[in-house]
């Protein structure tokens, strides 16, 4: 039975151990991190500024935690990132950050079983686009050599080595992606680690430009932003606003027979234009989708890590009801021995 209130003991009993991302279940928590979303409202209260990455990966709240942004790039230069105030610092005569700082934390991250992936693109003003199959191949070996598996004179987060790419693609020329993917997983295939390949659609069917990427390459998992739309839980009721049977027709169509479907939300009130809900009614809403799409349901995704510490009671209570109330195949999910206690790190899609 779902508990749709309060937290029950063993649910709060579990953010004792480190929960770890599973492909295969259906309770696991995505969160970005790098956009200070809080803090770009509150810019008198840098106290409650989103925490350094390290800070999120201390508890079983999140599984996956997608780094934005990669906001500029194209085949005349370096790539250009965007942390908010995370890191500021380039490497000499470039626009490329080099944040050892978080390559530390990435690295402390995985250490406790969470997997750390590169987000591409955003919704802001920023200059991205592929426009062509050999702009994406020519791109993915840029990103595998700087970003993932391969080597590179500069390396932003220096030997940090992170899960794999998100591609949250709302402007600019997108022909290229599934030339990109494909050059990617040409370079998974001898790597020993398992690299995640993720896309986060607007809600709105098809993604106007994702649509024929997520059907024609191989995608691990859809963070579909239930938010900014009209088609978010709220109107979940309204088939005329509210459609998750294309995603499931999607994700079963995919070249990945695994290739699950998130509900994506906001974290907090002001996290986004629309789609936050209080928690009873998301459990209520989750709970239906759930039951109807179970074999490519993958969990939620919550914009952004900046609301875990100015939302926490929600965010907790929202993460920790998913990992008690969703399967894991037919079995708890896996959990990873918690870390030795260690400092208290204080420092928009």
């Amino acid at each position: 039975m779902f508990t749709s209130t309060l937290l029950t003991v063993a649910s709060l009993l579990a953010t004792n151990a480190l929960a770890a991302y599973n492909p295969s279940c259906s309770n696991n928590v995505v969160t970005y991190w790098g956009q200070n979303s809080w803090g770009g409202a509150h810019l008198d209260s840098p106290d409650n500024w989103e925490k350094p990455l390290a800070s999120y990966c201390e508890d079983s709240t999140f599984d996956v935690i997608n780094i934005s942004f990669l906001t500029n790039y194209n085949l005349t230069g370096l790539p250009v990132l965007n942390h908010a105030f995370h890191c500021e610092t380039t490497y000499n005569y470039t626009n490329t950050l080099h944040c050892p700082d978080i390559g530390t934390d990435i690295k402390k991250c995985q250490d406790n079983g969470k997997k750390i992936v590169l987000s591409l693109g955003g919704g802001n003003i920023y200059t991205y686009g592929l426009s062509s199959e050999a702009d994406g191949q020519a791109f993915a070996d840029t990103v595998w050599n700087m970003f993932l598996g391969g080597t590179h004179k500069y390396r932003p987060y220096d030997d940090a080595v992170l899960d794999g790419v998100d591609l949250d693609i709302e402007s600019g020329e997108h022909t290229g992606y599934i030339g990109f993917i494909n050059r990617l997983r040409s370079h998974f295939g001898g790597a020993s680690k398992q690299y995640i390949i993720s896309a986060a659609p607007q809600c709105v069917y098809p993604d106007a430009n994702l649509g024929s990427t997520l059907s024609g390459a191989w995608i691990d998992n859809n963070y579909v932003q239930f938010y900014n739309n009209p088609c978010n839980l709220a109107n979940m009721d309204n088939q005329w606003n509210f459609d998750y049977t294309s995603w499931d027709k999607l994700a079963k169509s995919n070249p990945n027979s695994n290739s699950k479907v998130y509900v994506g939300l906001p974290a907090g009130p002001g996290a986004a234009g629309n789609g936050y809900l209080d928690l009873g009614l998301v459990q209520k809403s989750i709970t239906k989708l759930y039951t109807d799409y179970e074999s490519t349901f993958g969990g939620i995704m919550l914009w952004d890590a900046s609301w875990y510490t100015n939302n926490q009671e929600y965010v907790s209570g929202l993460s920790s009801w998913v990992k008690s109330n969703m399967k894991c195949g037919g079995s708890p999910a896996p959990t990873s021995s918690p870390p030795s206690p260690g400092p208290t790190y204080a420092t928009s899609s």
